[in-house]
């Protein structure tokens, strides 16, 4: 019974860390129709300001928002080089994220050596000294363990989770929000409404990409430390995330989206992990992310066939009358 709530309690963790990277993807990919590839590098580099932080005896808080805003900040340069320069969407994902390599190793090396070189160690590693988000109020008020079984990451994660769930529904319903639903859907209504709707793409990006930033912050405090390869497949994360939550419960419409979403990452993460618990090596980690995100978008493109189909059968049936 153990092994269970084990492997639940494995996968509950990193589903409603990685549900973050999924929440920002319904922004760019979802509203936007924005394939955005610049979270590989924003994920990284919330987790590397996030444990340089924490290094230096900064708050976890405080460090969790400076994450998000280094997210912000990245994401932003992704729309303006989209919206100001007219730079393909994937071309700019690809350039932001290809700049991160460098601006995480040299922002690690200097961080801890205080050489800019890039020449040294490119880890950080969560030492037991260091002062983490689970040590700290209101988290340390939690038990760390009951019957065994760990309890404060779970809850913490999932309330962080709720939270910024919470929070990006309420913007959607803002006029900033709708106004960046109206950019996805109808670029031209906004301009006939004399609104920029790259502002609003720009917008969403900047949210989307400091989503993902956080969700490198808190995966740190799953980890432990932090490598130059943590970026490597959230791409596919978080797409097989949305893909996943979307398209199991397209017919449930009293479900917000968000809350879908966090549905489909938990899905994926209970995936991988039993994956795991049955013997598969981790070295195929990557190779089950792909399949799993191959299944999900068969499965998706199904479900529109079927739509697609009812619909021509509606048509033929009432033509008919």
């Amino acid at each position: 019974m153990s092994v269970f709530f084990n492997t639940c309690e494995v996968f509950l963790e990193s589903g409603f860390v990685f549900s973050l990277i999924a929440m920002g993807y319904y922004l760019s990919y979802t509203i936007l129709d924005f394939p955005d590839l610049t979270v590989e590098g924003t994920f990284l580099s919330g987790a590397v300001v996030y444990g340089l932080l924490l290094h230096h005896g900064v708050s976890p808080w405080f460090a969790l928002l400076a994450a998000f805003l280094v997210g912000f900040l990245f994401g932003t340069l992704t729309g303006v080089l989209n919206v100001k320069l007219k730079i393909r969407p994937l071309l700019c994902g690809i350039l932001v994220s290809t700049m991160l390599i460098t601006v995480n190793l040299v922002a690690v090396t200097a961080g801890i050596a205080g050489d800019f070189k890039g020449e040294t160690s490119s880890m950080i590693t969560i030492g037991r000294a260091m002062e983490t988000l689970m040590e700290v109020f209101p988290a340390s008020l939690l038990p760390d363990k009951v019957s065994g079984i760990g309890l404060r990451n779970v809850v913490v994660f999932f309330v962080l989770a709720i939270l910024l769930k919470l929070l990006l529904d309420l913007f959607l319903k803002t006029k900033c929000g709708l106004l960046l639903r109206a950019s996805g859907d109808n670029a031209q209504f906004v301009v006939t409404q004399a609104k920029d709707a790259g502002n609003s793409k720009i917008l969403g990006l900047a949210i989307g990409n400091a989503y993902a930033a956080v969700s490198g912050a808190l995966y740190t405090e799953i980890s432990g430390s932090v490598n130059q390869s943590m970026g490597i497949g959230m791409v596919v994360i978080g797409l097989a995330s949305l893909i996943i939550g979307l398209s199991v419960f397209s017919r449930v419409h009293f479900m917000k989206a968000t809350t879908k979403v966090i549905i489909g990452a938990i899905i994926y993460q209970a995936c991988l992990t039993v994956a795991q618990k049955l013997g598969m090596p981790s070295a195929y980690n990557k190779l089950i992310m792909a399949f799993i995100f191959t299944i999900a978008l068969i499965f998706s493109e199904y479900k529109k066939h079927g739509k697609h189909r009812a619909k021509h059968r509606e048509r033929k049936e009432s033509s008919h009358d």
